[in-house]
Parts: structure tokens; sequence; C-alpha cells
């Protein structure tokens, strides 16, 4: 239907221009010709320049339109719904970055790369604001979606501290691009991942993409990658990590005015000198001025005096917080873990006095959940009905007493959930100490395991699972029930989990080869570090299949080799359960060696050549895609993909000091690259015919080149000069060799001779 529509538009401008154009040429001859013209068309007689520039001018338009409406791509392309506007709290006060940065991400155009960026320290307001940016009107206008015209296409996404490692990373990616294209497509490779959902944004209309929380640069670098109308908005701490080119707006201690609006946000009048010295104390920090205000306003709710209860405020917070707030010539380093703990202490402790007995404690132990990640109340329920006997009923009463104080952030939708604030969170966890989160974590396993029933070892020589933690259907539990077993210390028992075929299945099915692969590879021990390798081997063939579950059959084949996988993989294939199954009649010619480390995946066509380089720290190749790639061997990541040749990339050669590489090309060129930067340094072009291979001699001074021309030609590095071109060959050369000493070459051709 959509193609329909705007193939219709096309047409109806189309034929608006031929009336344009046919109207155009009829003002044109009248403006020679004499004779009376019928009906209004006489008008065209008596004006024709008016007439021939006013309709020129409408054609021109017409015409620019219909090409707009063609290189435009489509409204959307069977995309999932864009999300729900963000909804901005009532206590916020408007800054003047958030007007910035609306203007910028307004006035990005299609520009590739970070528009704008938000940073700071933690708790100054930046996810808030950033939230406010994608509530403005200007803004929601700007990324309008013709389709969903109440749900612009503006989607925020949280990274956070524990995205880390490029198997993390690159399932961020994924779970983005799934998040806004539906595609399901799987990588391991936070590259190829971005690689990937960057093509896919270039297909789509304009998107603003809000980057929540980027600690580190390997976690922002994917999303960077295409999508010219895209637009990233970042928050981060860490300015040093976004691109030269990018927008920076600092985002610090409010103003003394936006201050005040927040302390003072629905609260009685307060004396000034005691709101003068609360902002003093609270150093204008967003987080600790919401803290305050909802203490008092708590308070008073239950018929305290504000002027007292904000005394009392005062008090803590000059006694228990950070020493600097006593010397007004003194900046805070909220960047700092222990003055940020210290800064929150007062506030929080003063919080938590409201809260019902036990509460303190509770509200505490939720230290231990992951960071950024919205928490189902009944995972929660779950700790505190074994720490504190509390039941699902109690557990929701409390995390509403928790969110009237802010001290975390309460979602009433799909059951329930909560998230802290990091600066909230690392509090606790310091509260905690590494005996509390370890006994914590071991509670929380320990009831988990409760609601499952008893499962058996797949094989004999397969670890004991204990319990049928694949049976598990909440997404949290799932994506950080290993987190949760190392944080407790059972590095054993999550061995056995992450090595079970049933948890593999599941997590397969749940989030794709990079979650159970991610599972293995946080535990890193000699147990698991192969049983990862036997799935990164196999990663690349573990996409959607129709009918979905034959995605299973795929997986038992490709590790029915494995001796840690084979005897689950039969086992599972004599469950009636499984039939009817997929297996292998005889050896794959595929199989993976059990050397091989991992498949790399990125070209989209032929890759014609490689080399590595002389350190054995990279590689790189050619394709028929026209790129050459540059791969980290240790990680298997596409670091650089270089770009200029414009047809098939034959052939490659690495300078033995590893700066510099050359590559030859259909298109008849060599081109000469700088491994640094990636960048083409010179162009040597000489040969007629398609160049088909390059050698670089060992001091780096001269390389040699062979063509489909039938010749040989030997070129000089400094000046990118032929110094030589060497016939013989009746038939076009394919390879070229040249001795350590540098005085002599040999040469391969299709007429047989050497």
């Amino acid at each position: 239907m959509r193609v329909r529509v705007w193939a219709a538009g096309i047409v109806a401008l189309a034929s608006l221009g031929i009336g344009l154009a046919i109207v155009l040429a009829l003002a044109g001859n009248a403006a020679t010709a004499t004779s009376r013209w019928p009906w209004l068309l006489d008008e065209l007689r008596q004006h024709p320049w008016w007439s021939l520039g006013a309709f020129g001018s409408l054609a021109i338009v017409a015409g620019g339109v219909a090409a707009w409406l063609q290189l435009r791509p489509p409204a959307a392309l069977n995309d999932p719904p864009p999300p729900p506007p963000v909804a901005v709290p009532d206590w916020f006060v408007d800054r003047a970055q958030t007007r910035a940065a609306a203007a910028a991400v307004c006035l990005g155009g299609r520009a590739v790369g970070i528009t704008t960026s938000l940073w700071g320290a933690g708790g100054f307001g930046k996810t808030t604001l950033a939230t406010a940016v994608c509530a403005r009107w200007r803004v929601r206008w700007r990324f309008r979606s013709h389709v969903f015209p109440l749900r612009p296409r503006i989607y925020m996404v949280t990274i956070g501290r524990d995205v880390r490692g490029r198997a993390a990373v690159a399932a961020k990616v994924v779970e983005v691009t799934r998040f806004i294209t539906g595609d399901t497509t799987e990588f391991d490779d936070p590259a190829l991942a971005g690689a990937h959902l960057g093509r896919l944004l270039d297909k789509r209309p304009r998107i603003l993409l809000v980057l929540d929380d980027v600690w580190e640069a390997e976690q922002l670098d994917p999303f960077l990658t295409g999508g010219r109308r895209c637009i990233r908005l970042v928050t981060t701490r860490n300015p040093a990590l976004l691109p030269a080119a990018a927008r920076r707006i600092p985002v610090d201690q409010m103003s003394r005015d936006q201050a005040r609006a927040v302390l003072t946000w629905n609260l009685p009048p307060l004396p000034e000198f005691l709101v003068d010295a609360l902002l003093k104390a609270t150093g204008r920090w967003a987080l600790l001025l919401r803290l305050t205000n909802r203490l008092i306003s708590e308070q008073c709710a239950a018929g305290a005096d504000p002027t007292t209860t904000a005394e009392q405020i005062l008090h803590r917070l000059r006694h228990h917080g950070p020493a600097a707030v006593d010397d007004p010539a003194t900046t805070w380093n909220l960047d700092d873990p222990r003055l940020r703990n210290q800064a929150v202490q007062a506030s929080i402790e003063a919080a938590t006095t409201l809260l019902p007995p036990g509460g303190p404690d509770r509200f505490t132990e939720l230290g231990i959940f992951a960071e950024d990640e919205s928490i189902p109340i009944p995972v929660v329920a779950l700790l505190w009905q074994a720490s504190g006997q509390l039941t699902e009923d109690q557990t929701r009463t409390l995390c509403r007493d928790l969110e009237r104080l802010s001290l975390l952030t309460l979602d009433p939708r799909n059951g329930g959930t909560i998230s802290l604030h990091d600066v909230i969170r690392d509090y606790l966890r310091s509260e905690l100490g590494t005996a509390g989160l370890a006994r914590l974590n071991g509670l929380l396993i320990d009831a988990i395991a409760s609601t499952l029933p008893t499962a058996q070892p797949l094989a004999p020589t397969a670890p004991d699972p204990e319990r049928a933690w694949w049976q598990l259907h909440d997404g949290y539990l799932l994506d950080h029930l290993i987190d949760h077993l190392l944080a407790a210390g059972r590095t054993t028992a999550a061995e056995a989990v992450a090595g079970d075929l049933r948890w593999v299945e599941t997590r397969l099915t749940q989030r794709g080869p990079t979650a159970p692969w991610t599972d293995l590879t946080r535990i890193d021990t000699p147990h698991t570090r192969p049983l990862a390798r036997s799935l990164a081997q196999t990663a690349h063939l573990l996409t959607p299949t129709d009918p979905s579950h034959a995605l299973i059959g795929v997986l038992h084949t490709r590790l029915d080799t494995h001796p840690h996988w084979q005897p689950q993989v039969n086992a599972r294939r004599h469950d009636p359960a499984q039939r009817p199954c997929l297996t292998n009649q005889w050896p794959l010619p595929d199989a993976p060696s059990p050397s091989l480390h991992r498949t790399l995946t990125g070209h989209t066509n032929w890759v014609q050549s490689v080399a590595i380089s002389p350190d054995g720290t990279w590689l790189a190749t050619t394709s028929h895609d026209t790129t050459v790639r540059i791969w980290d061997r240790a990680t298997g990541t596409c670091t650089a993909t270089l770009t200029g040749h414009t047809d098939w990339v034959y052939s490659v050669a690495i300078a033995r000091d590893g700066t510099w590489l050359a590559t030859t090309s259909h298109d008849r060129t060599v081109r000469v690259w700088d491994r640094a930067t990636g960048t083409c340094t010179a162009t040597l072009t000489g040969h007629t015919d398609p160049v088909r291979s390059v050698a670089i001699a060992r001091d780096g001074t001269w390389l040699a080149t062979t063509s489909n021309d039938r010749t040989v030609r030997v070129w000089d590095r400094a000046t990118g000069t032929c110094t030589a071109t060497l016939t013989g060959h009746t038939d076009l050369v394919r390879s070229v060799a040249i001795s350590p000493d540098g005085t002599s070459l040999a040469t391969t051709s299709n007429d047989k001779t050497v």
C-alpha cells in the first residue's frame, strides 16, 4: 500500500510537470505569435513573458519536488512503532542547555556522527535534560513519523557502565537495531553490528537516537557508522570519548534560580536564609536538590513544620556531606565516587528514616541489581521475601514509598519495574561491601532456584546445573543470572548453567547467538573459554530461520563434533519433545576446525585476498564489494573500512614496518593507504587494464604490480611514479613476488610461464 501511495504521488507530480511544460511551450509560442487564442488562453498571448517566467518557475519546483520524493526514503519500512513520547517530570526546570541541545539536533541536517552531546559528572541532570530535549515540540516535529503521527521517530537507549567488552557492546547494538528497525540479524562484532545498523538507518527518514550514559569509546563507536539522517544525542561523563566535531554542551551545577525552583517545588514558603544555606550545602547539584525537596515534602505531608524540617536536613548536610561545602572557594569533584557517596549519604539516610521498619535495609539491598536496568518488581519481591519476609504486595508498597522520596524510579507498566540512578546505586553498593554483595546475591539465587524444578545433566560428562534455569521467563533474570551467580562467588554453578545446551538454546532464541557467547566469556575460566570459542566459530550461521524452531536444529548440527556439546546434542535429539529434528548424515563439509578462532564477516561480496601485518596483530582483506577491511587479530573486530576504489579490489600487500599498505583493483589503479588514519595517500595510474596483484619491497622504497595488460610495473614509493615497465608475458599477469634482497622479482601469467 505504501509503495502504491508513493508511486501515485510521484506520477501526479510528473503529470503536473508535463502539463506545466505544455503551458510553458504555448507561452513560448505566444512570445513570437500574434493571432488571438481562445478562452482564457488568450491571457498567455497577451502576457507571454510573465507567463513564461511564472510557469517556468512552477515547472522547476514541481520537478524538484518529484525528484525529492523519489530520492527520499519511505516513511517506514515495516518498522516497529516508535516508542511513546517521553514524559518530562513536573518538577523539571528548563535550562539554557535544553534549548541549545534542541537547536543543535534540529539543525543537524544529514551529518553523520554526533551532532550534540551533554556531558558532566553524575547526578547533574544530563538524562533529564536529554528527556526534555526529546519532549520539545520543535524536536518532535523535526523527527515526526508520517505513519505514527503521535509517535515521533525518537529512540532513547541507555548504555551504562556495565556494557563492556566486545560481546556486550555488540549485543547492545543488535538490541538497538531490533528496537528501531525490527531487524534480528545477529553479530558478535560491534563494528559489524554498527555497520549493519548504519546501513539500515541510511534507508530511513530522520531519526533521533539518544545514547544515554555512555562511559567508553568502545560503547559509542559502533553507533557512529552510517545513518546519514540519524542524529545522535549523547550523554556522557567523559567528553574525551566524543569525536572532535561533536557539539559539547556542558551540564554542571544549576544556576541559583534553577536550583531554587527545584529545591522549593510544591513546598510551603521557607525563610530566605534557609533556602540560601540549603543551596550552598547541596552544591546546587540536581540529584541532591531533588532528594532534599522530596524529603521536606514527605515530612510536611505528615504534619511536620517546614522550617524545622529544612533546618534538620541542613544540619545533616553540613555534618555528613562533603567537607568542601564549608569552603565556598572549593569546587566539588563529583566524578569522585567517594565524594559522590558522601554527598548523597546525608540525604539518603534522612530519607530512609521515613520508611517503615526494615525499609532502609531493603532499600540498600537493591544495590545488587544491574546498573541502568529496569528491574521487575516480582524479582525484587523474591529478594525481599528471602531477606525480610516481605510479600509481593508489601514489596510494591515499599517501592511506591521509595519513589515518593525520589530514591528510585517506578514504572507501573508490564507488571511494574524499578530503576536506580547510578549515583544512588554506587552508594548502596559501597554500603553493602564485598561480603554483603556476595551474601545478597546468594540469597537472590537461592530464591530464584526455589521457583524452578530440579534438573539433571544432559550427559554424564556435563556439569550438573541442579535447577532448570532455562525455564526462566523473566528477561532480566535470563540476561543477568550469570552475573548474579558470579557476584555470589558461585563460579562452578555459573559454568554449569552457561555450559548446558538447554540454557544455550534458550538464550539463542531469546537474544541471539551473542547472548550465550557473552555468558561464557563473562565467566572466563579454562572450562568456558573453548566453549565460547565453539559458539563464536558458528555464530555467523545462527541467524533467524523460517520456521523459527529450525534454528535449534542448526545449532545442534554445528556443535555436533565438539567434545563438550556432542553428548548433550545426542541427548536432546533423543528427547521426543525435540522431534522432528535435523541431524547430520555425514560430516559437514564446512565443519569448523578445532584451531579456528572465529569467522570474520562483513564483506558483502567475494573476499579476494588477505595479508597479515608483520607483527601479527592485524590483517587486511580485499573484496569485490570495492572495500578494504582492517581486522584486529585478537578480537576479530573490523577496525577500519578503506573506501576509494570504484570496482573490485583484487590484492593487498602490507609494508614491512606495518605503517602502510597497497591495494590493486579492477578500476586499473593502485592505491597506497596510511595504516593509522585509513586514508589513501597516493593513487598510482598507468596500467591500461585491471591490476591483479601487488608486492612491496623489503625496504619499503618501491613496489611492483601486475595487470591484465600483460605488463609488470615498478613504482617508486616516495614519488608514486612508474620507474619501469616490464614486458614479455603474452597473456594477463596474475602474481608477483620480490626477493628479500630486492634485486629481482618473479611473476606468473595465464601464458603458462613464470
